[in-house]
């Protein structure tokens, strides 16, 4: 059986290199093929030739077409449109296991996801979409991935353990208690806390039912939002990949992390995982 390939965006610009070096490694480690993409943008004055686009790419790429990393022959794909359009079509429709891209701008501090090229993407394909921010130096040996208990979130964790099979999975939750600004018992806090500790425990023995490597995950609780306890979590894995989750029938404006979730892709530096988990939500 054929394996499914690995698709790559780049806009030939330097923010593209370390979703094209992350590539390159997975490709290298997993024995996928890889497939380069660079939107044209139709009937555009002055378009570079053929001869012109593969000159640009190998020079991002580093490897001319046809080079073999073992998973296949490296291959260039040039599909007309807007880029977002373009890019989200290529990936949908076709057999790639998962898109990576780079963070579309830096126009300011945080400001490289909302309002972009990447989120069209993600609003528009169903494949997992692997967001790279940083260099890559090995392969992932640590996953994060928040929960909330729910179908969805169990689901983009298996999938990532399963699309990562040689990384370690930390899994955490945060807690907080409810109409905290009128609970002034000490006792009211640590109930919360236990009753969340079980519910997490009896979460995690229910993803090892379907991914048993998952029984070894670690887990944590954090006090606080999502934001905070995936942020938490990298104190102790700064390196490592934050595995998300996405409604694909709402876009991505709701996720299984609640809505502390823009915040996550917005401001951590580290690379993300989102998983689309339509037909999985509760």
């Amino acid at each position: 059986m054929t394996k499914p390939y690995i698709l790559v965006a780049t806009d030939f610009s330097s923010r593209a290199d370390r979703a094209i070096d992350r590539a390159l490694q997975l490709g290298r480690d997993t024995k996928q093929p890889i497939r380069f993409v660079y939107a044209m943008e139709a009937a555009k004055k002055n378009a570079p030739t053929m001869e012109e686009l593969n000159w640009r790419m190998e020079q991002c790429v580093g490897y001319p077409a046809g080079t073999d990393q073992g998973g296949g022959p490296i291959e260039y794909l040039y599909p007309e449109g807007s880029p977002p359009v373009a890019i989200a079509e290529a990936c949908e429709n076709s057999d790639a296991g998962m898109l990576l891209i780079g963070p579309a701008r830096y126009n300011s501090f945080g400001d490289f996801f909302l309002g972009t090229a990447v989120d069209y993407v993600l609003r528009h394909t169903t494949k997992p979409v692997l967001i790279v921010k940083k260099r890559t130096r090995e392969a992932y040996k640590q996953i994060v991935a928040g929960t909330d208990f729910s179908r969805g979130s169990a689901h983009a964790i298996i999938e990532a353990a399963r699309m990562f099979p040689e990384a370690s999975v930390h899994i955490t939750h945060a807690w907080h208690v409810p109409f905290e600004g009128f609970q002034r018992d000490g006792y009211v806090a640590d109930e919360t806390q236990g009753i969340d500790a079980k519910r997490l425990e009896e979460f995690v023995q229910k993803l090892a039912e379907h991914e048993p490597r998952l029984a070894e995950a670690t887990t944590s609780l954090v006090r606080g939002g999502a934001y905070d306890a995936v942020r938490e979590a990298l104190k102790m894995y700064p390196d490592a990949l934050v595995a998300l989750g996405s409604h694909g029938e709402t876009g991505f404006r709701k996720a299984t992390l609640g809505s502390n979730t823009s915040d996550m892709l917005r401001f951590l530096d580290s690379d993300i995982l989102v998983v689309n988990t339509k037909g999985a939500a509760n």
